[in-house]
């Protein structure tokens, strides 16, 4: 386990926030491991985020000693996880799906740390699936370049030490500076969170983790990739409960290409959407050739929401 510098434990004041709607096995597990790595019970905020009176009293009965915040509606990952962290203040804030579990010992104290690095305000894991390969998840901020790269393929071809900041390709190998992440575990410093505001409230979910990365570049802070950190993640719990793979692509689509619009300047947004779009629509060429509908049809969902987005 990571040495802490100049004495002060990162676990101490570090408030975690883990949202749950209905899947209180995973996130009775979710925040049995976080407890296992260090983090006190105290320090944890499970937001029920429009669940049953069943599942709260489950999650209750299960990890009595965290805070239990619970709310009548699904208002969203991005108010809900705001509303956990508004509860219980802290000098560093960690977000983590309940279907992520901790995997490596040491893991939390370790992310936390990397937030004393000089203008570093967010930080995330390494993560693996359940058969523990690696799930990429350490990409670049959007632009017209490297969504031609994109479009192109030619992005596979980028030296593997260039890829975060161009491709999707990097090895995920060694920790270091990046420009985003898919955030299914998200370190944020206080400072940082106090100046963006939070996750920004603009959709249901998704792309939240894109904007939160977007804004903190914006504002001269950096991002951290932490490969000594490591996390299980399972993917898309509790979407896929409500929507097709089809829709929930088409919503990611329209939420990252509102995302896009609003951080690029208008001729750079239509560029990167129109690069993202002609990919798109080569590989469901691809894919309808080899007979593989069900990715077919994922990418045409994406191919729709970054047209709604117009």
């Amino acid at each position: 386990m990571a040495d802490v510098a100049d004495g002060r434990d990162p676990l101490r004041a570090a408030t975690v926030v883990v949202v749950n709607w209905n899947l209180p096995e995973l996130t009775i597990r979710c925040v049995q491991t976080l407890v296992e790595d260090g983090v006190d019970d105290a320090r944890i905020v499970v937001v029920e985020n429009g669940s049953t009176q069943e599942c709260t009293d489950l999650l209750r009965e299960a990890l009595p000693e965290i805070h239990l915040l619970r709310l009548d509606e699904n208002v969203g990952y991005a108010r809900a996880a705001n509303k956990g962290a508004e509860l219980l203040p802290g000098d560093r804030y960690l977000f983590v799906n309940n279907d992520a579990f901790v995997h490596r010992p040491g893991s939390v104290r370790r992310l936390l740390a990397s937030l004393d690095r000089d203008r570093v305000g967010l930080a995330v894991p390494r993560l693996v699936n359940e058969d523990l390969t690696l799930q990429p998840s350490v990409v670049p901020i959007s632009s017209p370049a490297n969504a031609f790269l994109r479009a192109t393929g030619l992005s596979r071809f980028v030296p593997n030490r260039w890829q975060p900041w161009w491709g999707h390709h990097w090895d995920h190998a060694s920790s270091r500076a990046i420009r985003a992440a898919n955030g299914a575990v998200v370190a944020a410093g206080a400072e940082l969170w106090a100046d963006l505001g939070g996750w920004i409230e603009r959709e249901l979910m998704f792309a939240e983790d894109l904007d939160l990365c977007w804004r903190a570049s914006n504002r001269g802070w950096h991002v951290w990739f932490e490969a000594e950190s490591e996390f299980m993640h399972l993917g898309n719990a509790s979407g896929r409960r409500e929507w097709s793979d089809r829709r929930r692509s088409e919503l990611i689509g329209r939420s990252e290409g509102a995302l896009i619009r609003n951080e690029l300047p208008r001729v750079q947004a239509e560029a990167t959407l129109f690069f993202l779009c002609v990919g798109l629509v080569a590989r469901m060429g691809f894919f309808a050739l080899t007979g593989e509908s069900a990715a077919r049809s994922s990418l045409a969902g994406m191919l729709s929401g970054y047209r709604q987005s117009r």
